[in-house]
This record gives structure tokens, C-alpha cells and sequence, in this order.
């Protein structure tokens, strides 16, 4: 199988995301469109919240903004002045922002499948589709038998989950969006996740 040519592929993927972010308004990120999805009751709450905020008038809107300061922040973080300057059109600027690139979770879920209707479509029609239950057999040399294998590859995925979460987005997130919009946090977090894997690679190589 014969693969672009690596700058042809980095215009490509920089496109792709730089494209979403026009089209949609928000970075393309893997690991945010599944916790979007994931948490559907928690999305959905968030938008039944935005348009309420839409419907309730100015004073209300104020008075919402008010409350929720003094309530996470405590009655010495809001002394009158400021109370005084709060602009209530701050609120509905707010309020409308949060309901414009509010993205329902169904459209999370549609980029999610997407993705693997389009490498199934590929593998497809290359005729390289194949069902495997066997992993390779690098994978039994480093780890051991079947389940010592699925059990690291469970790790594996428990870990990546929680360095894209610590981190604030996945390797599609910062690696694409981030990095193609030149990001510094993503451009440091792209630098460790490279490094992190070469020198997984590495170790692995001299293991086996």
C-alpha cells in the first residue's frame, strides 16, 4: 500500500483542521467529541441552561451572573463598585456566545462514526480488511500471553485518557489543531507526546 508523501499528508490534515475550526468555530479534537458524547445528559442540560439564558431578560441575567459569583467566590470577591459596573450586556453577550457555539453531542457522535465508516470504507476497498482477535506477536513477546496483553492494552488506553485530560486535549486536538493554528501549549504538548513515544518505541525495540 503506497502512502502520500509526508508534506502532502501534513497539508492535508493541517487543512482538515484548520477547515473544521471555519466551519464549525471550535478545534477538532478526538477526545472532546467522546467526552461530548459520553456525557450527553450532562450536554444536554448545558443547552436546555443556554436557552433559558437566551429567553430571561437583562435583570435576570445580571442577577444570575451576581448569585453564581457570590456563590463560588464568596461575598469579599464582588465589593459594590464592581457589583455597580457589572454590565448587563456583558450577561446577554454571554449568554448568546454559549448558545451560538453550543455543539449538540449527536454532532460529535456523526464525527465519531465518520471516522470509522471512513477507515472501513478504506480498508474495504483496498481489500486490506481483515477481523484479527490476535494482537501481533511483538505485543506476546513484550507483555506475555492474551490476557497480559489486553490487560496493557487496557492501561494503555486508561493512560491515554488521562494525559488527554490533564493536558486539555488529545494528540488530534493539539497535534492537529493546536499545532496547524501554532498554539504554544500545543505546540509543548505535541513536543512531549512525540518525545513520550519515541522513547516508548526505543525501550520497546531493546526489550524485544
Amino acid at each position: 500500500m503506497e502512502y502520500w508523501p509526508w508534506w502532502i499528508g501534513a497539508l492535508a490534515l493541517g487543512g482538515v483542521s484548520l477547515g473544521y475550526l471555519l466551519l464549525i468555530g471550535k478545534m477538532l479534537g478526538v477526545s472532546g467529541s467522546w467526552a461530548k458524547v459520553v456525557g450527553w445528559k450532562e450536554d444536554r442540560e448545558l443547552a436546555r441552561s443556554a436557552a433559558q439564558l437566551e429567553e430571561a431578560d437583562d435583570g435576570e441575567i445580571e442577577d444570575a451572573l451576581l448569585a453564581a459569583t457570590l456563590a463560588e467566590f464568596g461575598a469579599g470577591a464582588v465589593d459594590e463598585k464592581s457589583a455597580d459596573e457589572m454590565s448587563t450586556e456583558d450577561g446577554v453577550a454571554t449568554a448568546a456566545t454559549q448558545a451560538v457555539s453550543h455543539t449538540p453531542w449527536t454532532a460529535h457522535l456523526t464525527f465519531l462514526l465518520a471516522m470509522f465508516i471512513g477507515g472501513l470504507i478504506a480498508a474495504l476497498t483496498s481489500g486490506q480488511f481483515e477481523i484479527e482477535l490476535q494482537l501481533s506477536d511483538t505485543h506476546s513477546r513484550i507483555f506475555g500471553g492474551p490476557m497480559e496483553v489486553w490487560l496493557a492494552l487496557l492501561f494503555g488506553g486508561m493512560m491515554v485518557g488521562f494525559g488527554a485530560q490533564m493536558a486539555g486535549g488529545c494528540t488530534s486536538g493539539h497535534g492537529l489543531s493546536g499545532c496547524a493554528r501554532l498554539i504554544p501549549a500545543s505546540l509543548l504538548s505535541t513536543v512531549v507526546f512525540m518525545l513520550s513515544a519515541i522513547g516508548l518505541s526505543l525501550l520497546m525495540e531493546a526489550a524485544i
